[in-house]
């Protein structure tokens, strides 16, 4: 039993960048939309563009630097969720916003795995 595995390290690589590839291009999509709007720049409260830094951008640039750096990237990833839902007072899981920055807990775990083979 001690043998065992479910998925591989090379497996769990592979959908864990194909995740954070699609999860940049949905985020990318919707900041690119953003710049032809006329309220782009533009926020309500200096805790909403601080909410902005962690979400999208820092999980967007966690998983870019995750491509190369596993542990960083994905700590700068999953920090920003944390921080996000916090600052935003909000504890509950948004199928959303954390399924698009799940990569980064993944890219934690291929880390640490690899690490420990």
């Amino acid at each position: 039993m001690k043998n065992f595995k479910i998925i591989s390290l090379s497996t769990l690589r592979i959908i864990t960048k194909i995740w954070s590839f699609l999860s940049i291009t949905f985020i990318s999509f919707f900041l690119i939309a953003h710049l032809f709007d006329n309220e782009f720049g533009t926020f309500n409260s200096t805790n909403e563009f601080i909410l902005f830094l962690f979400f999208p951008i820092g999980i967007t640039l966690g998983m870019i630097i995750s491509w190369k750096w596993e542990g960083i990237g994905g700590l700068i990833t999953t920090i920003s969720i944390i921080l996000f839902h916090i600052l935003d007072n909000n504890y509950t899981l948004n199928f959303y916003i954390d399924g698009l920055s799940f990569p980064g807990i993944l890219f934690l775990l291929c880390w640490v795995w690899n690490k420990k083979s």
